[in-house]
């Protein structure tokens, strides 16, 4: 299931209204505010200490401080204010505004700090967190796909998918949003998003991998050796080329630690890894960050690996694995 996010209390956004209503002049708050005591995080509304700098925390932020001078009671958080709140792949789209939908027969609003929409929204598009009204996370990934893209769209869509949203909900989602601008990008979402993705790094090389003609075909692939013993699981497949593929995030290693290993033994263990895969016949290639700034030259890299391969004359399949009486013979 997603993860729903609360602001933390310990550090609670305030109004300026509210805070000179307790004492404090306006000129000693901006006092606090020069001497770093406390941050302005919107007009009208501040926080003690520093800005936080992570981008999910940020946003609560602003949202707390907007949230209070919206007038009315049927808004609903929308796009990446619901994705902060739900605790959906944080990305920087959107992150420097409030969004949310008023509904129909109400007019559209853009400032540099909220953006309000008018959309129909159905009962069961909503749920709440934290006490806000916000979209569901399959909602608001289609939302994230008409207005930011296909590769922004897939992050949140495989994410939502994963958290319990299946592909039948996806798809009446978006019927439900036929002829709204962008829907068709997000049948275009609905179409490619996988809940087997594991990480907001896999979904967005894979989506820019797809841009470039050269997704894999397959996700997840588990690998046993010949005596049907398991090797590995790799995040990408090429099996018409013999080929898996791995996205190496920043924290790979950190998150494979086990208890008292070093850096060095987490990486030394991976190189055995990738040599068994080799031994099944299998090539591996990896990406990382780096390849997520820079997508033509990982596809041309992977276009090239899947030229020296060639196309097997049938697809690379795995071992079945070990029956149980023949890994523990009675």
């Amino acid at each position: 299931m997603w993860l729903t996010l609360l602001m933390d209390d310990e550090r609670r956004v305030r109004r300026v209204a509210d805070a000179c209503g307790r004492g404090i002049s306006y000129g000693g708050l901006r006092k606090q505010i020069r001497d770093g005591t406390v941050s302005r995080v919107r007009h009208g509304a501040v926080i003690e200490g520093p800005l936080r700098q992570e981008a999910r925390a940020r946003h609560l932020d602003l949202i707390a401080g907007t949230v209070p001078v919206l007038s009315g009671d049927t808004w609903v958080l929308t796009h990446t204010s619901a994705v902060a709140l739900l605790g959906l792949p944080m990305t920087f789209h959107g992150a420097d505004t409030v969004w949310i939908n008023r509904g129909p027969g109400t007019s559209g609003y853009r400032s540099p700090l909220l953006v309000s929409r008018s959309s129909d929204m159905a009962k069961d598009e909503i749920v709440r967190v934290g006490g806000y009204r916000v979209t569901g996370p399959g909602r608001t990934a289609l939302d994230m796909a008409r207005q930011f893209g296909f590769v922004t769209g897939t992050m949140i869509a495989d994410a939502a998918l994963a958290g319990g949203v299946t592909p039948a909900q996806m798809a009446d989602l978006a019927r439900r949003g036929a002829g709204r601008r962008g829907n068709a990008m997000a049948w275009t979402v609905t179409d490619f998003a996988d809940g087997r993705s594991e990480s907001p790094g896999e979904s967005l090389m894979r989506a820019k991998l797809h841009r470039l003609e050269c997704a894999p075909t397959d996700l997840q692939v588990t690998i046993n050796n010949s005596h049907g013993d398991f090797v590995a699981r790799c995040d990408y497949g090429w099996l018409e080329h013999g080929v898996v593929g791995e996205y190496d995030g920043p924290q790979k290693y950190l998150r494979d630690r086990k208890p008292g290993e070093s850096l060095s033994d987490v990486i030394i263990r991976e190189k055995a890894r990738e040599a068994d895969i080799r031994d099944q016949g299998l090539e591996v290639i990896r990406f990382c960050r780096a390849d997520l700034r820079e997508p033509v030259e990982a596809a041309k890299r992977l276009q090239r690996l899947l030229g020296q391969r060639g196309l097997l004359d049938d697809p690379w399949v795995s071992p079945p694995p070990r029956s149980p009486w023949e890994a523990e013979p009675w």
